[in-house]
């Protein structure tokens, strides 16, 4: 156990030190062409993640995990969490926030399906879904171009 530890926190080290060593090669900025497609998963996150009235710990730990995942700059998690907050304010209009990434990828894209599973990921993190949850899965599954099968069925699909 005690290795697992030490290796879980050179990884950890690792992680911080690439990513230091990145922002010293981008000026911790975003490349442009990732710009629009953080700013609109982070905030569909933020919007489906405070449905339900509250951002639990457990959801909060996949939005931070997805972060690190995507290995942004300090400009990047910048925008990341601007846009994770309007969304969980409701500072954001789906159906604009929807247009924006739908400009960049088809409906029947393999990116938008990816999204949208994310978000199905993100509601599920609690272990459970509420009604307000679901609604706003549905809400944007539709305006991705998604039909209302195939949004039950990713839904239920990523039930616990």
């Amino acid at each position: 156990m005690a290795s697992e530890n030490t290796s879980a926190g050179l990884s950890g080290i690792l992680r911080d030190l690439r990513s230091a060593v990145g922002d010293l090669f981008t000026g911790g900025k975003l490349a442009e062409d990732r710009k629009v497609p953080v700013e609109v998963l982070f905030g569909l996150i933020g919007y489906v993640a405070k449905a339900d009235g509250i951002v639990t710990s457990h959801e909060a730990e996949v939005v931070n995990a997805l972060m690190q995942q995507m290995n942004l700059p300090s400009g990047g998690l910048a925008l990341a969490s601007d846009a994770f907050e309007r969304g969980k304010m409701r500072q954001i209009e789906v159906a604009g926030e929807v247009a924006r990434i739908r400009a960049l990828h088809p409906v029947g894209s393999p990116e938008l399906a990816q999204l949208f599973d994310t978000l199905v990921r993100v509601a599920h993190a609690d272990g459970r879904l509420f009604p307000r949850e679901r609604a706003a899965l549905e809400e944007i599954g539709l305006a991705l171009g998604l039909d209302q099968a195939d949004i039950a069925r990713r839904i239920e699909a990523g039930a616990p």
